[in-house]
């Protein structure tokens, strides 16, 4: 299972990121792969079946 928290804090330096300048993208994460898609006023994660929405700073 992937940690949360550690997502979370992974998630705020995407936007500083120059490898994640498309506004979807995957990466891997703790072993898992993390379908992501950027929004205006938040990040959306995909983790297998489970969904989460991460604001952006």
């Amino acid at each position: 299972m992937v940690n949360l928290n550690a997502l979370a804090n992974f998630v705020e330096t995407l936007d500083c990121n120059p490898e994640y300048e498309d506004d979807e993208f995957a990466f891997t994460f703790d072993d898992a792969r993390v379908y992501c898609e950027r929004h205006k006023s938040h990040f959306r994660l995909e983790i297998g079946s489970a969904i989460f929405e991460l604001p952006r700073c």
